[in-house]
């Protein structure tokens, strides 16, 4: 097994473990506070999968970007909440219906708008992207779903000795997540450098931005929610957004990675001054 198979069975263990423990401490007999309110829940799919898209093609539109690197900002765009996100939201004041709330219901209409970017990409800058329905839906089963379901499973069922595991698999997936991200810095960092350019960075910034400013905007009343829904725009499943720009751009696998990379930084670091405002 080659150290880069290794790294992503690290990475994938730990997202795996960090949605179980997502999964114990939500509590699903209380109705989710999105089913109860449609009204907060179209609120917040229009910033996700309506807003962000339509402003990222605006911009890849509008500017000479690299090769490769719109179709990364795209997949992005359309791509469901980060797995281990849910902890980030709740961090940040949302309300924990609401967190797993947004990590359901992005995961589930994802299905339904990757298909519809790619055909619009296809209509209107004529990139047809090679992605087989199967990878994305196994991506999301595997990171997702079935280790959520799992957590809710031990939550009812052992409800004794469910709140120790979930914080065992917290602190552990936590460790191997620190652990691999550190690795794929060192085994992938060198790629970064190479896509600043040609206004790459600059986007990067401006989609977050625009990501947070209209997460902020359409949370509804509550701040703690405004909060979690900013930081869930632009907190997005980064192998849904390798596997569609990577489809359209198999040529240019130094620039995918490079910019999905430049994006993960960003959008960790960019949110921490906005939070902090908000609060």
């Amino acid at each position: 097994m080659n150290p880069e198979t290794i790294l992503k069975l690290v990475l994938l263990l730990g997202v795996v473990l960090l949605v179980v423990d997502i999964g114990v401490r939500a509590r699903l007999q209380e109705p989710l506070l999105l089913l109860r309110r449609p009204a907060l829940a179209l609120r917040a799919m229009l910033a996700m999968y309506v807003a962000l898209p339509a402003f990222v093609l605006a911009l890849v539109w509008l500017l000479p970007l690299r090769e490769g690197v719109g179709a990364v900002l795209l997949g992005f765009s359309v791509s469901p909440v980060l797995p281990p996100w849910a902890k980030k939201g709740a961090a940040v004041g949302g309300h924990a219906d609401y967190v797993i709330g947004l990590q359901l219901l992005s995961t589930g209409l994802s299905l339904l708008v990757v298909p519809l970017m790619i055909a619009i990409t296809y209509r209107l800058f004529g990139v047809a992207t090679v992605l087989q329905p199967l990878a994305m839906e196994l991506v999301l089963l595997v990171t997702v779903a079935i280790p959520l379901a799992l957590g809710i499973g031990l939550a009812r069922f052992y409800p004794n000795v469910a709140p120790r595991l979930g914080a065992l698999a917290d602190r552990l997936g936590s460790f191997l997540i620190l652990i691999g991200a550190i690795a794929l810095l060192i085994a992938h960092g060198q790629k970064i450098p190479g896509v600043i350019g040609q206004g790459t960075v600059i986007v990067t910034v401006v989609v977050i931005a625009f990501g947070l400013l209209v997460g902020g905007l359409l949370g509804g009343p509550d701040p703690g929610n405004r909060r979690a829904l900013a930081s869930a725009t632009v907190c997005r499943h980064p192998a849904i957004a390798l596997l569609l720009a990577s489809g359209a751009f198999p040529q240019q696998e130094a620039t995918v990675i490079g910019t999905v990379l430049l994006y993960l930084l960003t959008s960790l670091v960019l949110p921490i001054p906005y939070e902090r405002w908000r609060r």
